[in-house]
């Protein structure tokens, strides 16, 4: 069913508006009258448009245009930086490139780059909170160099699809492993240097497996080591090699091996 997503809209007569949010769980299809933002601060999801679901945690800025039907679903708890524009009140920089974005896009920032974008998201943040004497004006100069960033990341990730040949998987799959707790597949394509659906389609072809499935089954295969080697507690191995959510942690396991960690625990020390 769509739905127009309820609060909350821009005031009438202002040109943004700004706002947090957290939730445990998805949103259902909407669309909306004005340009919208979304920045993740912590958490991750999935978000689906165009009939294709995306990775999208901290790191990753949404774009939607006004109309752009989207939805999402997450699995654990998900705190959400979300600004609405007015059309009109989008920088001069944005209104020359729109041609090159879609109805809907991700963009995965370089890791570099993460702390000072955020940083100028936190900024406007402030600026809308505190509405001192030409905060409007201040917001408008920070959308300038905000957008100028995103279409400089946007237009290079593009561009760097034509180097696809040149993937260093080696190092790639060496960067999973060390960060085996915390990676996030979009981690993974921003440090590969390519935009994500392109890398995703390269590591399947690499490794036969998605991005997603690769880092799940790696954290797996420690996971059923610590559940035959130690007596932890299976929350706590869980939670060690990055699986923060219980119930989501007992679903990929028994999926992958056909039985609960507790079942696997018990079967492997009757083997030894």
């Amino acid at each position: 069913m769509l739905c127009r997503w309820p609060v909350p809209y821009i005031e009438k007569g202002k040109n943004i508006s700004l706002s947090r949010y957290k939730t445990m769980y998805g949103i259902n299809v909407h669309t909306h009258l004005y340009f919208e933002i979304e920045y993740v601060l912590s958490g991750n999801c999935f978000q689906n448009f165009q009939n294709t679901s995306y990775e999208f945690a901290r790191g990753d800025i949404a774009l939607f245009k006004p109309d752009s039907r989207h939805k999402y679903q997450t699995s654990g708890e998900l705190e959400v930086l979300r600004l609405k524009i007015n059309p009109e009140f989008l920088p001069q920089i944005y209104k020359l490139h729109e041609h090159e974005f879609s109805t809907a896009n991700i963009i995965h920032l370089p890791p570099n780059e993460v702390k000072s974008v955020e940083n100028i998201l936190l900024t406007i943040e402030k600026e809308f909170n505190d509405k001192n004497k030409f905060y409007s004006e201040a917001i408008s100069g920070y959308l300038e160099v905000l957008f100028t960033l995103l279409i400089r990341f946007h237009t290079t990730s593009k561009n760097g699809e034509v180097k696809a040949s040149n993937v260093d998987f080696k190092s790639i799959i060496a960067y999973i492993e060390k960060n085996l707790k915390t990676v996030t597949p979009s981690a993974v394509a921003s440090y590969s240097g390519y935009n994500f659906p392109y890398f995703s389609k390269l590591f399947k072809k690499h490794t036969g497996r998605n991005l997603s499935e690769y880092i799940n089954l790696l954290k797996l295969d420690v996971a059923s080591k610590m559940l035959s080697e130690s007596n932890k507690r299976i929350e706590a191995i869980g939670y060690e090699v990055g699986f923060n959510n219980k119930s989501y942690f007992y679903r990929v396991f028994k999926r992958y091996y056909g039985v609960t960690p507790e079942e696997y625990r018990r079967s492997s020390r009757k083997r030894n």
